[in-house]
C-alpha cells in the first residue's frame, strides 16, 4: 500500500508540475499578444510614447539605411518626431514569428503614412518572463 501512495504522489506531483509549466507559457503567450496589439495600436495612431513603454533600455533605430543605437527616452523622441514628419495613417501586420532557441520575437508590418508607406521590422527579446523592443526598422517602399 505504502508504495501505491508514493507511485500515486509522484503522479500528481508531476502533473501540478506540468500543469503549472502550461500555465506559465500560455500566460507569456497571451502577453506577447497582447503587447503587440498595444504596439500595433501605437503606431497606427502615430504615438511613440506608447510604443516606448515596450522599449529596451537600449534599441536600433533604423530608418532606410541609417541605423543608431538610443536610450530608451532618445527613441521614443526621434519616433515621435518621424511620425510628426510622416503622419501615420495605417497600419497593417505582415508576419509575426517566434524564435523558440532564444525566446525571440519578430514582427514585420506596413506603416501607411501622408508620405508614403514604410515596411516596419521589429524584434524583441524576452528578459524575466517580459518582452522588449530591442529594434525598430522603417524602410520606404
Amino acid at each position: 500500500m505504502k508504495l501505491y501512495t508514493q507511485i500515486f504522489f509522484i503522479a500528481l506531483c508531476r502533473k501540478i508540475f506540468f500543469t503549472g509549466l502550461l500555465l506559465v507559457y500560455s500566460s507569456s503567450s497571451l502577453y506577447s499578444q497582447e503587447f503587440i496589439k498595444n504596439i500595433e495600436k501605437a503606431i497606427k495612431l502615430g504615438k511613440a510614447k506608447d510604443i516606448a513603454l515596450y522599449f529596451d533600455k537600449y534599441i536600433d533605430l533604423s530608418f532606410s539605411e541609417k541605423t543608431n543605437t538610443y536610450s530608451k527616452k532618445q527613441a521614443e523622441v526621434i519616433v515621435q518626431k518621424f511620425f510628426t514628419k510622416v503622419e501615420p495613417k495605417d497600419f497593417t501586420k505582415i508576419n509575426k514569428g517566434t524564435s523558440y532557441a532564444n525566446n525571440t520575437i519578430y514582427y514585420i508590418g506596413t506603416l501607411e503614412t501622408s508620405n508614403g508607406q514604410y515596411q516596419v521590422y521589429m524584434f524583441f527579446v524576452i528578459r524575466n518572463a517580459t518582452y522588449y523592443l530591442k529594434e525598430i526598422r522603417f524602410e520606404k517602399e
